[in-house]
């Protein structure tokens, strides 16, 4: 927006310098100076009251001008500024994925970052509205000198001069830049109320990805586990089987192998549910060390049901938290050529004052002015022109711009959109081929008991049944993955997002 300058700064200072002296003297104080001494504390009092409130409630607050889609992330109050202890009840129970979205909206600090920016461009929108109020001005002055009269070329002896004046001045006309301000600023706000439902959704989306990341971890976990126990009755086979002389010694160490390759893989899945445990409770905004269980997700899957692109293209256009900041600041970037248009029009505005100047220190003598001035500058070094022609390139680069991010999002929904098929087909056959792989390893291990089989046959089924099975819980994180990023390209809430599983879930 530029440099602001006082509108009717030339009239200021001819008021504070065009009080008239005459040389007055009283003996006392008496009644007439206790009256102005009153009158001077009540104009403190009312001076340095005005702004014992600084905007405690702006005029346009996040809660009024945040027309974002995404309502119900933003709640009433803001995000804590600092951080509070997590409730006992969050510490004693199953979280599911809305109650880590909740902390993490509450703690994560992006979330409080641009809650305050929010909070700054909502002051600065009633910074902007204060110049349409007038201008009050309280000064007291006091000054001890020796002048020199010029006409008679004689000295008088030092004198203590004091006064005290209140002032008023109000801008009348400014070629409409008080009010090219204000619509800056209140684009502003919405660029600043945008960006924080954009943080909104980027934590959210983060947290729902790190939830279902930890339950993957769990179930690959479980699969570990399952293969443990199942070597480990195939180590028991084995040398069983080497005692009745059925085997040689060698199927033995094999399934005993076998037995070591599956300890490594569950050492690895602990692990790897302890590294997800800690990357989620850092989304959250607690420490990677913060104790807490989440709830079960059903693993169970469905074909997710897709709008034609289009109207997905459409939705995302209309909803995007980062469309609509872009749209915002092009409005800013007008009211900012807007502003630097009305240079070229006069600035036209009036001031009055009222005060008291004598020798005592309880200044007695009234003096008053009011006066209306115009100001237009008539050259300032092409300043105004190349101004003019800064903000309207200003604008040209933020509609390219726009453009630009417009084609990203229409990517991005194309991208998620391709994802999310993809991902439910290969959930469907990952189904299939752990299905094939567990009538396989059932299969093998009848016949190695019958003695009709081999322990390689064996071994090889059951890796095969692992490595299924660890396919399957990849495609149910990869299908879980996309749908989030699919329902945050579009721009969908997380309201939205609760009615359509619903619907999912009531159709089982």
């Amino acid at each position: 927006m530029g440099a602001k300058s006082n509108p009717f700064s030339h009239m200021k200072s001819r008021q504070m310098c065009n009080w008239k002296y005459d040389e007055h003297t009283k003996e006392g104080i008496g009644l007439r100076s206790i009256v102005h001494i009153t009158n001077l504390l009540i104009l403190f009092l009312l001076v340095g009251c005005a702004d014992l409130e600084p905007l405690a409630q702006p005029p346009f607050s996040a809660s009024s001008m945040f027309v974002a889609p995404s309502q119900d992330l933003t709640a009433a109050k803001p995000p804590s500024s600092a951080k509070p202890e997590v409730p006992s009840e969050i510490k004693s129970k199953m979280l599911t994925l809305a109650d880590c979205m909740k902390i993490a909206l509450d703690r994560n600090p992006q979330t409080r970052v641009t809650w305050q920016a929010t909070q700054s461009a909502a002051a600065r929108v009633g910074e902007e509205k204060a110049a349409y109020f007038p201008q009050a001005e309280l000064a007291l002055a006091g000054e001890r000198a020796d002048s020199v009269s010029l006409n008679d070329k004689e000295t008088h002896g030092p004198k203590n001069i004091y006064d005290a004046r209140f002032c008023v001045g109000y801008l009348l006309f400014d070629g409409g830049a008080r009010s090219a301000r204000v619509s800056g600023a209140e684009a502003e706000l919405l660029v600043a109320n945008f960006r924080h439902n954009t943080t909104l959704q980027d934590v959210a989306v983060a947290v729902e990805e790190g939830y279902y990341e930890l339950l993957a971890a769990k179930w690959v976990l479980n699969v570990a586990q399952e293969t443990v126990k199942q070597t480990q009755y195939h180590v028991d086979l084995a040398r069983a089987r080497y005692k009745s002389g059925l085997v040689a010694r060698s199927d033995v160490l094999k399934t005993e192998t076998e037995k070591a390759n599956a300890d490594l893989f569950m050492v690895k899945a602990n692990s790897a549910v302890k590294i997800s445990l800690g990357k989620l409770a850092s989304t959250m905004g607690l420490k990677v060390s913060h104790p807490f269980e989440v709830a079960e997700h059903p693993e169970d899957m469905r074909e997710q049901e897709l709008a034609n692109i289009e109207l997905l293209l459409e939705e995302a256009a209309q909803n995007r938290p980062e469309l609509r900041a872009f749209l915002a600041q092009i409005e800013s970037k007008r009211a900012n050529l807007k502003e630097t248009q009305a240079q070229y029009w006069p600035v036209i505005g009036m001031d009055a004052g009222y005060g008291w100047r004598d020798q005592t220190l309880v200044p007695d003598r009234d003096e008053w002015s009011i006066g209306i001035g115009l100001s237009l500058p008539l050259f300032t070094g092409f300043g105004r022109a190349y101004r003019l022609r800064w903000a309207r390139s200003e604008l040209a680069a933020a509609l390219a711009e726009y453009d630009e991010l417009m084609r990203d999002v229409e990517l991005e929904v194309w991208i998620t959109y391709m994802q999310v098929i993809e991902s439910n087909q290969a959930v469907q056959a990952s189904e299939k081929l752990v299905a094939s792989a567990e009538e396989s390893d059932r299969v093998a291990e009848g016949e190695y008991k019958n003695g009709t089989g081999f322990i390689i046959e064996l071994i090889d089924a059951q890796t095969a049944h692992t490595i299924a099975k660890t396919r399957l819980v990849q495609a149910r994180l990869d299908w879980y993955t996309a749908i989030a990023r699919f329902e945050r390209a579009v721009g969908r809430t997380l309201a939205e997002q609760d009615v359509a599983t619903s619907r999912r879930n009531s159709r089982r």
